[in-house]
Order: structure tokens, then C-alpha cells, then sequence
């Protein structure tokens, strides 16, 4: 039996484009022989749909786009798409087996998963039963996304004890000399980040899955980025044996559709099964910033250029992203800036293409400074002139932002937004912020393997060999307020993503006085997080979608 996989990249509540990718994708596999299709998880309508799915017009217009869609296929098809439940959410996530203009089966979403960036919990209700489809002489099961996601290797399977579990359902029905299935189908919206994306791999959830049902399994995953959630696509089909020579993926990061004979698994021959370290990360934060943009319907991104590597990165993701004629870089410096780092940041734009502009704003400072000297008559300097200057920026980019219509892209990183290594209303200013969750370590990495791969200097080595500097005060360097960046970094992960004490992160070797004044910095800066903008989840553990840490607490107590 052939199957097309149609890994598309859908719009949240853009009903009228997602249903065009399906028929576009159905008529495409039926020129091929298929004798299916199937699609990701909520396909219809985008996911994750979040509280949308409350506004009972949004699902009754899903099921009319569903009803319409169902009447133009050329082949049957699996497609995901809410439905009202009667239960406490009052809705179902579930899968649609649409044949001959109609649906046959409806398969609803068992397991909720409410974790992370995820809490289908919230929005929907749970499944009561397991569904078998009769097709072409073989029974197919069909589960949605978590539904597999339940091996003892998988971490979130202790979430799901005392319930009947999909996999257990289907593994009885091959048990002994029984074959009650013959290929198990997951359409999913699996959530990207470099610790969980070795599905495919050997040894990985899908063979696993395999194995345990002993029937081969098809995996089909969306792709794109719906606001600071990522997905890879890489879907795939595993033989019931569950070797990877015995198998197919389909590529990562990008829409990709085939056609495949799961009665005849020649092998692999698509993309890499497991996670390609920085190449991969350097895709993610390209599709998500291209999808964020594109998607929310902005024309055009404004970025300032420092001549530090975070900006240099963010503006070399963009042009990647969006082409360099929707790229705008602007200077903003003031007395204290540097003459490497005005030269830097127009090396910069020089070598991207990008239109450039600069903008001092040391009159806007002292204009600043001078209207409040009275009240700070007495007082020595100290942060609050530093900040002004930050601040000052911000007033210019989102001045230009408001005027040009042009989004401002955020340039922190994650080590500086951890520690508080930034300002409020200054260089936090912006609507999204590509590279929140990417380390500075992993920012000098990226910035080496943009050059690298270009095969000529596109970020300045200037920029990647100077000593860090905010720049907000003469011969300023990150190393006066924080660790060396490989320290810092190993510190930050431990506490954040590996949710250490300061007494375990000591215990690792590591120097009591250091690490507790890094984790009385995290815990001071929570509430600047709380305010930064959004930005792509590529860790275990981002800001914005999986921290859930309370800004008025007693420090220290982590």
C-alpha cells in the first residue's frame, strides 16, 4: 500500500490556506499511485490553537472548512482537526479518516500532554477509545502525537500512569499469534528542541514504537514555527523490525511531501535521522524568525547593529530568513561607542547587502542627562547614566520601527537574559527575539558556522574575536559584572535547564562564590524576563514556554 505524507507548514486559524496545501498535496500523491494521504496533527486550523479553541466559531468554522475540504479529495486521507467533545473542555483533538467525501472514523487524541510548551490538557478532552480502520485488506491504527510518546526510555512516560495507554492497546493486539494491525499512523505537531529531536534515530521513539507494536509505524510531523514554538517535521516511516536501514525520513525545517510503499521499505534516503547539532539549531532559528514574520504579515525587520556578535547573528538569521531587501540595520551610537564597533556594525551591512543607516543618540542623551541633573544633583554616576543610553536607543528603533512599519528584532541572548545582563526598555525593546534561548557560547558558534558555510566573512571576525561589551561606559567588558561566557553558560544550564541548587552546581566543582552570585542574578532578573519579548524555543528549557518561576520570592532558596 502507498501512502503520501504531507509534511506541511500550517497557519494558525488560516483555515482557507491550510485546506489549499491538502488538496494541492492530495492531488500530487494521487498522480503518484497513492492510495492515501495523511497530515499532521490539527491541520485544518494550525497548532497549537490554544485558547482559540473555546470560541465555539472557531471550531464549527474548522468543521465546515473540513466538511468542504473532504468533498474535493482525490484519495482518502487523515487529517487533524478539533471537534466538540461535551466534556469539561468541550473538545476533542482529534483525526479525521476521510474517504469518498466523508468521514469514516474519527480518532480522538488520548493522551494530554500539559508540560513545557505544551497544555493540551487545558484546551481539550481526553479520548475514550483506540481506533482500527479497515483499508485495503489491513487494519491501521491511528494515534495522535503524544499518544506513542510513552516507552520507558521516553522521560514523559512516568506522566502517564493508572491510564490505558495507546501503545499497550495496540502492542496486545500483535501479541502471541494475534495480528490485529497491520501499521500504526501518528500525525503529530512534536515540538522541536536539540534534546528531544533524535526521534528517528536508532534507538530513538519511533524505532522503539515499532518494535513494540511489531508493525510498522508512520510518523507524519508538522513543520514551521507558530510563535515561540518550533516544529521539524522529519517525518518518517519505520518498519515493524524498527531498523533504521529499514526505513524513510522525510527532510527537517522545511515542507516536504513523498509517497511511500510501507509493504516495500528499500531504505533510508532523506534527510539525517538524528539531530545535526548546529546545523540544525542555525535551520530552527531560521524557519521560526521567517515564519514569525511572514506569518504574522510584516513586511520588513529593523535590527540594531552594535557591531557586537549578537546583533552581527540576529541580522545574518534575517537575511537567511527574509532576503536582504526586508532587512534594515541601524547604528545608534553615542560619545562612548568605539570606533571598531561603528566600523563593525557597517562591515556588517556591507557584507549582508542590507540597508544601512546611522542614528547617534548622544544628543537624546544629554538632552536626558541635562533635564534630570537637578534631581540627581549629589549623586554619583553609576547604572542609571548607563541605562539612559539603552534606553535612548530604544526611543530611536522603535521610533523607526513605528515610522518604516518595519518589526525590531530583539538581540539578546540567553546568558545575558538570565542574569539581567540587559535593559528594560532599552535593548529589549522589539517583538521578537531570535536568539532568547541560544546561549552566548553556542551565539560565538553559530556566528563561526554562518562564515564557515558561507566560504567568506560575513560576520566580521573583528566582531567574533573582540572581548564582549555593552559599550555603556568607557572600556567597558561583560567580564567585569559576569563569569567567562564558558563558565557562566555551564553554570546557567545546570540551573535552569537541569533545575540544580547552588549547592549541587558547587558539588559539580565549580566556585561557591561564582555560582551563587549567578544564581542570585537569575533570581533577580526574572521579572525583566517576564517583559522580553518572545522569541524560538530550541532548549530543553526556554523562557517563555517551559520556566514557570514566581517573581516575588525569598532569593536564594533555589
Amino acid at each position: 500500500m502507498k501512502i503520501g505524507i504531507g509534511q506541511i507548514n500550517t497557519r494558525v486559524g488560516d483555515f482557507d490556506s491550510n485546506a489549499e496545501k491538502i488538496v494541492a498535496a492530495c492531488e500530487k500523491f494521487a498522480s503518484e499511485g497513492a492510495d492515501l494521504a495523511v497530515f499532521p496533527e490539527s491541520a485544518i486550523t494550525g497548532y497549537p490553537v490554544k485558547d482559540l479553541v473555546f470560541y465555539d466559531r472557531f471550531v464549527e468554522a474548522a468543521q465546515e472548512k473540513l466538511k468542504e475540504l473532504a468533498a474535493r479529495l482525490p484519495l482518502p486521507a487523515l487529517i487533524g482537526c478539533p471537534r466538540k467533545s461535551g466534556g469539561a473542555a468541550g473538545h476533542f483533538n482529534s483525526a479525521y479518516w476521510v474517504e469518498n467525501g466523508e468521514a469514516k472514523a474519527v480518532c480522538d487524541k488520548t493522551l494530554l500532554p500539559n508540560y513545557g510548551a505544551l497544555n493540551d490538557a487545558r484546551n481539550f478532552d481526553p479520548g475514550k477509545c483506540f481506533s482500527i480502520v479497515g483499508f485495503k485488506g489491513k487494519k491501521i491504527g491511528v494515534t495522535i502525537c503524544e499518544d506513542i510518546w510513552t516507552l520507558p526510555s521516553i522521560p514523559t512516560a512516568a506522566r502517564y500512569e493508572n491510564v490505558c495507554l495507546p501503545l499497550d492497546h495496540f502492542s496486545a493486539l500483535n501479541g502471541g499469534t494475534n495480528r490485529g494491525l497491520d501499521l500504526l499512523i501518528n500525525i503529530s505537531a512534536s515540538v522541536f528542541s536539540a534534546t528531544n529531536d533524535n526521534v528517528r534515530g536508532r534507538g530513538g521513539l519511533l524505532c522503539g514504537v515499532s518494535r513494540e507494536v511489531r508493525a510498522p509505524l508512520l510518523w507524519c510531523n508538522l513543520v514551521g514555527g507558530n510563535d515561540e514554538i518550533i516544529f521539524a517535521g522529519g517525518s518518517a516511516v519505520v518498519d515493524a523490525s524498527g531498523a533504521v536501514e529499514k526505513s524513510k525520513c522525510l527532510k527537517k525545517f522545511e515542507e516536504d511531501f513523498a509517497v511511500v510503499d510501507i509493504d516495500n521499505l528499500e531504505g533510508y534516503d532523506g534527510d539525517s535521522h538524528d539531530f545535526n547539532g548546529d546545523e540544525d539549531i542555525l535551520k530552527a532559528l531560521v524557519m521560526s524568525l521567517r515564519d514569525f514574520v511572514n506569518k504574522c504579515g510584516l513586511n520588513r525587520v529593523l535590527i540594531g547593529l552594535s557591531g557586537g556578535i549578537d546583533s552581527a547573528l540576529v541580522a545574518a538569521l534575517a537575511v537567511e530568513a527574509l532576503g536582504k531587501e526586508r532587512v534594515i540595520g541601524v547604528s545608534m551610537p553615542s560619545k562612548i561607542s568605539s570606533r571598531h564597533s561603528r566600523d563593525d556594525a557597517r562591515a556588517l551591512a556591507e557584507n549582508l547587502g542590507i540597508e544601512f543607516h546611522t542614528v547617534s543618540i548622544e544628543k537624546t542623551v544629554a538632552g536626558a542627562e541635562a533635564e534630570l541633573s537637578g534631581l540627581f544633583a549629589g549623586l554619583a554616576p553609576d547604572v542609571t547614566e548607563e541605562n539612559i543610553q539603552s534606553r535612548a536607543r530604544g526611543l530611536t528603533i522603535m521610533a523607526m520601527s513605528n515610522k518604516f512599519g518595519a518589526l525590531v528584532l530583539t538581540t539578546g541572548n540567553k546568558s545575558e537574559c538570565a542574569v539581567g545582563y540587559c535593559t528594560l526598555y532599552g535593548d529589549t525593546c522589539g517583538g521578537f527575539a531570535p536568539i532568547c534561548d541560544i546561549y552566548k557560547t553556542e551565539v560565538y558558534r553559530l556566528c563561526n558556522l554562518i562564515n564557515k558555510r558561507a566560504g567568506r566573512e560575513i560576520i566580521p571576525q573583528n566582531t567574533i574575536d573582540k572581548p564582549p561589551s555593552a559599550e555603556l561606559r568607557p572600556d567597558q567588558l561583560d567580564e567585569d559584572s559576569l563569569p567567562p561566557y564558558d563558565i557562566l553558560d555551564a553554570i546557567l544550564r545546570m540551573h535552569i535547564e537541569e533545575y540544580k541548587s547552588v549547592s549541587e552546581i558547587v558539588g559539580a566543582g565549580f566556585n561557591r562564590d561564582v555560582v551563587e552570585d549567578v544564581a542570585r542574578k537569575v533570581a533577580g532578573a526574572e521579572y525583566k524576563r517576564s517583559q522580553y519579548p518572545i522569541g524560538p524555543k530550541v532548549s530543553k528549557t526556554a523562557y517563555s514556554t517551559d520556566r514557570k518561576i514566581p517573581i516575588a520570592i525569598k532569593r536564594g532558596i533555589q
